[in-house]
């Protein structure tokens, strides 16, 4: 019942209200905003090198990324597209698509891999054909050496494969050790080369820190310079698939291992019926958004370099700017996406950010320093205490034994009514740095036991996690009962659960917990940032709420779309799903 890893929980609707992590004891009141000492870099995933089908036109799609006013792209290299044959090398697509960049100050992640028929020990590999099976070490790094000697003066930043911790990418199954022994010695092949190039880790799903724990362990954090994560959580949007967080679990690792910058090589939702959607839950409107809200989220999550899965829709998964069209070459269906990344980007330049937050406030409903109201049940993995040293303020000392799913859970005797029908719930946590899951049992009116990721115990230090309480969850989170998969109020909390991070985790440690808070929404998210000497604000939220302005400070106000619009009587602004920009005179917002 309990059995799924922290990945396919995260997928329920959640969002963390605040991501910096306190230093004091818990307070009410949300945590205070981190400011970003980063400028905002919105690039894409353009694929003109591996997927436009005539190097003689391909300024057409160099140009429409430079009106995108993109400044980063990442670009695939392949090894069957460059060397088909051993020894027989054609550059023909990779010069036009890297000079055409070049010219127009576009900076490029380069992908190196994946492998090449020939280049595989794997039988029914065709010879010159992409395949995702380990490649031959020695081939791999002749391709390496000529690909990176012919380009380094052009690119400065390569990443080592794609996903290799996804099955599809490497085959027949993710191996982290033999990933971590190619990437080592790519990097030693690429520095031998340009002493000054940076090495980006393969881009991972963050949700689940095993193979990159794997990745230290095997010995190569210090192959790397850059850290790339691929945090989709599509369909769900990006506030209540807690995007914000979704760095949380690989804080813990860098914690341990060491710090480095986190670049998102791919995020994106589709515009219809895809792999990850089949139903098609999210439309052409509700990508546009997601382009805007998703890379500002993750920029304020600190993500140094943000880049849209993709340019152009692939075949069966619209997840590009333009449609599909007659093919590979046709450029004329923009989605509304598209105009949305060129207004974000316009925008934003030369910006910097001054703060931001939501309109959520936390309201107290319970300590859980009352110890008689839990019960520890069947799992003797952990015990519940009273913090000698904090008044308010319990602890759960666990003991994880097993290479299999450890979990404690601690049972409310008489199930928590929660007030109204708040938007979401919320605990105060000082984490062990840990990485482990913490949940939420929740009762609602149909008798539907439905199980929330919280959040990941990081720390330490106070961290206020929160999930919302709006919308469905996945199957595997309906613990009881039988409904419609969502909360129907009025709903109870019933239970705390502590999971281990991974089912290979074995160890103890101790995170003290605070008190349990609900919020009320819907919420609004509203950036502030400089723009020479006007102040910007991005406003947004995901269902409609009026937000009042000060209309005699408001110098423009620009919709997604770039289109400056009027609001008369200027009283109060009704901000949903779709951003507005309003620029104002300096500190004219509160």
């Amino acid at each position: 019942m309990i059995r799924q890893l922290c990945l396919l929980l995260l997928l329920v609707p959640l969002l963390s209200a605040s991501t910096p992590i306190l230093t004091s004891a818990p307070a009410h009141g949300a945590a205070p905003f981190q400011i970003s000492e980063v400028p905002p870099s919105f690039g894409l995933n353009s694929h003109i090198a591996s997927r436009y089908p005539d190097p003689a036109s391909m300024a057409a799609p160099a140009q429409m990324l430079s009106d995108l006013g993109v400044t980063w792209v990442r670009e695939d290299l392949q090894w069957h597209r460059i060397e088909p044959q051993p020894g027989q090398w054609d550059w023909t697509f990779t010069d036009v698509a890297l000079d055409l960049l070049h010219e127009r100050g576009i900076q490029v992640l380069g992908v190196l891999g994946p492998s090449v028929g020939w280049g595989t020990p794997h039988p029914d590999d065709g010879t010159d054909a992409v395949s995702y099976y380990a490649p031959d070490p020695d081939a791999f790094d002749a391709y390496v050496r000529a690909v990176v000697e012919r380009y380094h003066p052009l690119v400065q930043h390569w990443e080592i494969w794609n996903e290799p911790d996804y099955g599809i990418f490497w085959r027949p199954e993710p191996d982290v050790a033999a990933y971590t022994h190619m990437l080592i010695r790519t990097a030693a092949t690429i520095r031998s080369i340009d002493p000054h190039a940076q090495v980006v880790l393969g881009g991972i799903n963050p949700f689940d820190t095993a193979f990159l724990r794997g990745v230290a362990e095997h010995g190569g954090w210090g192959s790397f310079d850059i850290l790339a994560v691929h945090p989709y959580v599509d369909p769900y949007g990006p506030e209540e698939g807690n995007l914000i967080s979704a760095l949380d679990g690989v804080r813990t690792v860098t914690t341990v291992y060491g710090p480095k910058p986190i670049w998102a090589t791919e995020v994106g939702w589709a515009s219809g019926p895809g792999d990850r959607d089949a139903l098609g839950m999210t439309d052409a409107e509700a990508q546009a958004n997601y382009v805007v809200r998703s890379m500002l989220i993750l920029w304020l999550a600190g993500v140094e370099r943000i880049f849209w899965y993709s340019f152009k829709d692939d075949p069966h998964n619209p997840y590009g700017l333009l449609r599909t069209g007659w093919g590979r070459g046709d450029l004329r269906e923009r989605k509304p996406a598209y105009t949305a990344l060129r207004t974000l980007n316009h925008q934003l330049a030369a910006t910097k950010l001054l703060g931001w937050h939501t309109n959520l406030h936390p309201i107290p409903i319970m300590q859980i320093d009352q110890l008689e109201a839990w019960q520890r049940t069947s799992q003797p993995n952990g015990s519940l205490r009273l913090d000698p040293d904090s008044p308010g303020v319990a602890a759960i000392d666990y003991r994880f034994t097993t290479r299999q799913n450890d979990y404690v859970v601690f049972e409310l005797t008489d199930p928590l009514l929660l007030p109204g029908q708040p938007y979401s719930l919320g605990i105060w946590v000082d984490g062990d740095g840990s990485g482990h899951c913490l949940k939420l049992w929740l009762r609602d009116a149909e008798g539907e036991r439905l199980q929330y990721l919280v959040g990941v115990v990081v720390g330490p230090g106070w961290q206020f996690l929160t999930t919302p309480l709006a919308g469905s969850v996945e199957a595997a989170n309906r613990l009881a009962g039988s409904g419609n998969q969502r909360l129907d109020f009025p709903v109870r909390l019933e239970a705390l659960v502590l999971e281990d991070r991974e089912d290979r985790y074995v160890g103890s440690g101790t995170i003290r917990i605070g008190g349990f808070e609900v919020l009320n929404g819907p919420p609004v998210y509203d950036l502030h940032l400089q723009r020479g000497a006007q102040t910007l604000a991005v406003l947004w939220s995901p269902s409609e709420v009026a937000w009042p302005i000060m209309c005699d400070q408001i110098r423009s106000i620009t919709n997604r779309d770039g289109v400056q619009v009027e609001l008369s009587p200027c009283v109060e602004l009704n901000v949903g799903p779709v951003p507005y920009y309003l620029t104002t005179a300096p500190n004219a917002l509160p």
